[in-house]
């Protein structure tokens, strides 16, 4: 059952959805059969609960049908049967989430009976729903668009040649709805043709940027954005693309859907990155502020968790900008917004990372033997951060025990990547260059300074450079 597609479903509903679930199964119009009725019944109290115990198949079969024999086969097509159940409820619950949904279908129903007296009251009522909320994506011009085929329809099935037939609104939000769409999935594959070696169809996206160049949409910020983006990924070097998508962004629009803004704030943060690995550090800060934003506006909650790794990041990019005081609130009070599993060891290695900004280096030490190795990139940036501890105390045994024990560990785990097992080489290997070097030696100094800026993959570059700065 743990590995069934229904057990996977029912355990991502929340408690509130397990219970229309409830109500739903019990409803004779939804719900025929009375076995998925007992069935979940039965299933119900273990979902609420979290529980990862679920009851023995064959108690669950005996209860439902005491007098039929169980086998793995009927079984299996009962859990299929709820599964499909689920999926009618799913469906239905989506529906509800669009307001202007039920009317739309009653419009078009109206129509195929040619009832022009009923057309009246569900238009007004699907164009209120939908002028009420104030998000202006694809989806309220995909559903404004059909709104206006339904109207269409009902002026031709009147057959008055004087009427105005709409077809200006209606081609508005059909223009709207595949310029928006069109220019979203061209931003996601110009972005993957950077690092995948695959060839993107990006069919009539010049005659796209022409309109848009001649024709500026700048009333609907859902275009905006797409073509900011866009501009920025096929003119990088041209700052303004970036700034204009940041200026919309943090003008915080209530007409950009949550979809919209996550796309510009992920978008926005691949730049800054890309932007500082050819050498722009002005762009830390930009990342920090599109993070703060992030925060501010809950686009980094699944579910409302936060994952280790935007905590991580975050905590990373603050300390970069000498925040420390926002660096050191935010690892407070954000551990509670990770999911509970993930907090102590978490909380206990960005603490660590903090610290050794601070340069309390006992305390890294003391903090780094708390953090528990359950994940390859806590094990990987532990021993980067107890590499720099033991180079900053000048302990030289402890550092050499420890790069060789790192490098043992880059060339056996068969998890890490070719990319990571490079990054992270090189960082061990630059960090023994850079504590045996002779500081009076000029040339040496220079030869090393070469060596560190040009080596391909290395992690934590910044900070052996500002190293090296010291020594020279």
């Amino acid at each position: 059952m743990q590995d069934s597609k229904l057990h996977l479903l029912l355990s991502r509903l929340t408690i509130y959805e397990l219970n229309r679930l409830e109500k739903f199964m019990r409803s004779a119009y939804l719900n025929e059969d009375e076995a998925l009725m007992r069935l979940y019944a039965l299933l119900l109290p273990y979902y609420k609960t979290n529980s990862t115990a679920l009851p023995d198949q064959t108690r669950i079969w005996k209860k439902i049908h005491p007098r039929t024999p169980f086998t793995n086969q009927k079984y299996a097509r009962l859990l299929s049967d709820l599964f499909r159940k689920v999926e009618h409820f799913i469906a239905i619950e989506k529906l509800k989430q669009k307001p202007a949904e039920e009317s739309l279908l009653v419009l078009e129903r109206y129509n195929e009976f040619r009832l022009s007296k009923h057309i009246t009251e569900p238009f007004l009522s699907a164009q209120s729903k939908l002028h009420k909320d104030p998000t202006r994506d694809s989806d309220y011009h995909l559903q404004s668009f059909r709104l206006q085929v339904q109207q269409y329809t009902f002026l031709e099935n009147k057959k008055q040649r004087g009427t105005d037939k709409n077809l200006k609104d209606t081609l508005h939000h059909l223009d709207r709805f595949y310029l928006i769409n069109k220019l979203r999935y061209t931003a996601a594959a110009l972005h993957y043709s950077q690092f995948l070696n695959v060839q993107q169809d990006t069919a009539l996206l010049e005659e796209i940027l022409t309109y848009l160049r001649q024709n500026p949409l700048q009333d609907d910020p859902a275009i905006a954005a797409y073509h900011y983006i866009i501009l920025s990924l096929t003119e990088p070097e041209d700052e303004q693309h970036f700034t204009a998508l940041r200026r919309l962004l943090l003008s915080n629009s209530a007409e950009l859907a949550l979809s919209t803004k996550l796309d510009a704030v992920d978008h926005s943060l691949n730049y800054c990155i890309r932007k500082i690995n050819n050498g722009h550090s002005k762009y830390q800060a930009e990342i920090l502020s599109l993070y703060k934003y992030a925060l501010d506006h809950e686009l980094l909650y699944d579910k409302g968790i936060l994952s280790p790794w935007d905590y991580k990041n975050i905590t990373t990019i603050a300390l970069r900008n000498k925040e420390y005081k926002w660096a050191a609130s935010f690892i407070d009070q954000y551990r509670y917004k990770l999911a509970k599993a993930d907090q102590r060891n978490a909380w206990t290695f960005n603490q660590a990372r903090y610290h050794f900004a601070m340069r309390q280096y006992d305390k890294v030490l003391e903090l780094l033997q708390g953090v528990e190795y359950t994940d390859i990139f806590y094990l990987l940036d532990s021993k980067t951060t107890l590499m720099k501890t033991y180079y900053e105390l000048g302990e030289y045994q402890p550092l050499q025990s420890l790069k060789e024990s790192f490098r043992i560990l880059l060339r056996r785990k068969k998890l890490i990547s070719e990319q990571n097992r490079a990054n992270y080489g090189n960082f061990a290997r630059l960090v023994m260059k850079l504590y045996r070097i002779d500081v009076k030696n000029k040339p040496r100094l220079a030869a090393l300074r070469k060596e560190i800026e040009t080596t391909g993959n290395t992690a934590d570059r910044s900070w052996i450079l500002e190293k090296l700065d010291e020594l020279s």
